[in-house]
């Protein structure tokens, strides 16, 4: 009889374990669907703002889009320093804000 109690705790413990870590699996798929999101509506946002179609923002298509927070940072995002913002420039900042 204590046999098989101790065979049914030994059980218990491994099965909880096996369902955290099923669980703990499945987190980092839908962890990897938000910042694709985040990226698919930035992608959105830049082109709408992106009004004269060359792939990078000034200062000026950054203020008509409303975009406060690039404004702000322009300089830091302007990796090398042309003045204008390109999508790889901004999607690096943004990518090392997701994954921290």
């Amino acid at each position: 009889m204590q046999f098989i109690l101790a065979c049914m705790a030994v059980g218990t413990v491994f099965g909880a374990g096996l369902a955290i870590a099923t669980e703990a699996n499945n987190a980092p798929a839908t962890e990897q669907a938000k910042p694709l999101r985040y990226l698919a509506k930035f992608d959105e946002r830049f082109k709408a703002a992106d009004k004269d179609g060359d792939g990078a923002l000034s200062r000026k298509e950054a203020e008509n889009a409303h975009m406060d927070r690039v404004l702000t940072h322009f300089d830091k995002l302007d990796l090398n320093g042309d003045g204008r913002l390109t999508r790889e420039e901004m999607r690096a900042l943004l990518r090392s804000r997701l994954a921290s």
